[in-house]
């Protein structure tokens, strides 16, 4: 039997199409290739670790070299042959017989390993430049098969290159891994929706058998189920695949899918429980390591000399996720409507600022009337839903903690709107999303591994200034991965207030006061501390404290200045003569709650802006040696009243 003449007719049209993608895509994987390979990844990370990346360069090493998932010495011996500063943050865990293992999942290390072996620790970066090649060809693929070629081209180059993704790429962790798997899996069911039918005949390419087929929601399914095991929260992404199939009565094909993804997730976490004796490899006694402690814990990491061991080194963690938090009146009535907000346009995590080109295949989907299908309508949701999930289930650290740059988290759940882009007939929607995308990421994609590690840079100038910062996340905001004179800074009041310094416009403390620089606006969050004390039966208990009324105490120099404060509750315009000082009180906001553990009582955390319109230089008005352009040195004292 020949193929029909209009299914021909259209593979030829496509085969300009095909030559474009080949070649750009295989010009992608070339430079990609070399990069990875020329690259020395400890000088660029600055000889350290960062996140999470000393557990997976361990566990990748461990599998690779050793073929074992367990923590040995002669783990820890072959990280200081690379970085001199051991492995900082490691994550491990007691497993069964005492053994002790790797607290991180192992399928991103796993799947790594044979580049390891091959290239070393640059085999982390091949593996992700191999990656990075078959997302843009996957995404390039499933645009092209209803779009004009050209705005295929751009609209997949905005959508894996101009977002925050490929910051992800160069880091040693499984976060690019999971928006790669899962771009994958979505491409292997929705192509053959595009693509049209397959042609009839004996001569049936891989192609046609697979991704034309049902056959291709085998390797969907599966691939999701490994995406579920690296990031539970990802459990949302199977469920367009089965409902779909569902919903046209194709009851074996729901069954199958539904099969493939349980019996996947099944055996990853079986094989977790065989080895280390937990299916959850984040559960039981786990902690992290730090070359030196804080006072609260012991610095030192197990096997590094005869004294370190498990018990007597390292600080008991838990994760970011809490049942416990999720059902109190403080996380559903105020944080997660706040939060909706925060994921959105947050400065440090919005999904509008780090992956703009998913916000305009979410709006040309909206706009496309004529061509939008149901199982576009299911990917929408389940996108959406990973978002409702992540927000209700970590309330308080739902990008993923730490203060990465972007929402890491939802990296994973990114590659799904990509599938909802409807036939593009010109280029502009995918220039406009790489426009608008590159006025907020092109400074972190110019210097990624910078970037990586300094993550609060980049949010403190420019039109990051404009945007909300998430009070929400307190503890995980990229200052706190900053100069400890920034973050935690006690201020006036009893107790003292704690205050974090968003952006340059402040200078360091000096004693209970600081001064905001010249003719600059500066963010500062302030966060109550808890009061502790005696109830009536001599028991210490722990009092929440709100902020009701802030004074701030003003001082100018040399110049007349105005200032204006505001609190969000209430804001003051203050114009002072030359040297001298003034005291404003300012009404505040309710505060927003926090609560990271439900063992831990409520903080109230509160946004306060500060500006000055002059400024001086002391070297130059009075000699002092003293360079910094001041503006106005303020004291802020708390007036504290209890919890509502």
């Amino acid at each position: 039997m020949t193929i029909d003449r209009s299914v021909a007719a259209r593979l030829k049209d496509r085969s300009p199409a095909w030559r474009l993608g080949a070649s750009t895509t295989a010009a992608i994987g070339i430079v990609l290739t070399a990069w990875a390979l020329s690259l020395d990844v400890v000088e660029a990370s600055n000889h350290g670790f960062f996140g999470d990346a000393a557990t997976y360069y361990m566990l990748g090493h461990s599998l690779a070299d050793d073929l074992d998932f367990e923590y040995q010495r002669e783990d820890l011996v072959r990280v200081w042959r690379e970085y001199p500063g051991g492995p900082e943050g490691v994550f491990l865990k007691r497993g069964k017989g005492s053994h002790i293992f790797f607290a991180k999942s192992f399928i991103y290390p796993l799947l790594a390993a044979p580049f390891i072996k091959v290239f070393g620790t640059n085999g982390f970066m091949v593996f992700h430049a191999l990656l990075m090649t078959l997302c843009f060809a996957c995404a390039y693929a499933y645009l092209a098969a209803r779009s004009h070629p050209v705005a295929a081209l751009i609209f997949a180059l905005a959508f894996v290159f101009v977002s925050v993704a490929p910051v992800y790429m160069v880091q040693i962790a499984p976060d690019f891994f999971n928006f790669a798997i899962v771009l994958f899996a979505f491409f292997f069911w929705c192509y053959k929706e595009v693509a049209g039918p397959p042609p009839e005949g004996r001569e049936r390419s891989w192609r046609t058998r697979w991704l034309l087929s049902p056959r291709s929601d085998v390797v969907a399914a599966a691939l999701l189920g490994a995406a579920m095991f690296s990031k539970p929260t990802q459990i949302m992404l199977i469920a367009p695949l089965v409902v779909s199939a569902l919903l046209r009565r194709q009851w074996w094909r729901g069954f199958k899918i539904g099969s493939v993804f349980a019996a996947v997730v099944i055996a990853l976490f079986a094989i977790n429980t065989v080895v280390t004796g937990d299916w959850n490899y984040q559960g039981g006694e786990r902690k992290t390591f730090l070359g030196a402690g804080d006072g609260t814990f012991t610095g030192g990491f197990p096997y590094q000399n005869d004294a370190s061991t498990f018990d007597s080194v390292g600080s008991a963690r838990v994760g970011g996720g809490s049942f416990g938090v999720l059902f109190t009146r403080d996380a559903l009535l105020e944080v997660f409507p706040h939060n909706l907000g925060y994921f959105m346009f947050g400065r440090h995590t919005g999904f509008a600022i780090y992956f703009f080109p998913g916000v305009m295949a979410v709006l040309l989907f909206l706009a496309a009337t004529r061509d939008r299908a149901m199982w576009q309508w299911l990917t929408f949701a389940a996108g959406a839903g990973s978002a409702i999930v992540l927000l209700l289930y970590m309330p308080f650290t739902y990008s993923g903690g730490g203060g990465p740059v972007g929402n890491r988290y939802f990296l994973g759940s990114y590659g799904v709107f990509l599938f909802l882009v409807p036939p593009l007939q010109t280029a502009v929607g995918g220039l406009i999303a790489m426009a608008m995308s590159a006025l907020f990421v092109a400074p972190i994609l110019s210097n990624p591994f910078f970037a990586s590690t300094h993550p609060y840079e980049h949010s403190k100038t420019g039109v990051f200034r404009w945007l909300p910062t998430e009070l929400t996340m307190v503890n995980d905001l990229p200052i706190n991965t900053g100069p400890s004179s920034r973050f935690r800074q006690p201020l006036g009041g009893t107790p003292p207030v704690l205050a974090y310094f968003i952006d340059d416009n402040v200078f360091n403390r000096e004693g209970d006061a600081f001064w905001v620089k010249g003719e600059s606006s500066a963010d500062i969050l302030l966060r109550a501390r808890i009061q502790p004390e005696a109830n009536a039966a001599g028991v210490e208990v722990s009092r929440s404290l709100r902020i009701e009324k802030l004074t701030a105490i003003l001082e100018t120099g040399p110049k007349p200045n105005r200032i204006v404060i505001s609190t969000g509750g209430d804001r003051k315009i203050v114009d002072m003569a030359p040297s001298s000082q003034q005291t404003v009180e300012l009404e505040m906001p309710h505060g927003m709650p926090y609560k990271y553990d439900p063992r831990f009582p409520t903080n109230y955390v509160y946004m306060v802006s500060i500006s000055s319109s002059t400024g001086f230089v002391p070297m130059f008005e009075n000699g002092a040696n003293d360079s910094r352009f001041l503006g106005v040195m303020v004291r802020l004292i708390p007036t504290y009243g209890d919890q509502e």
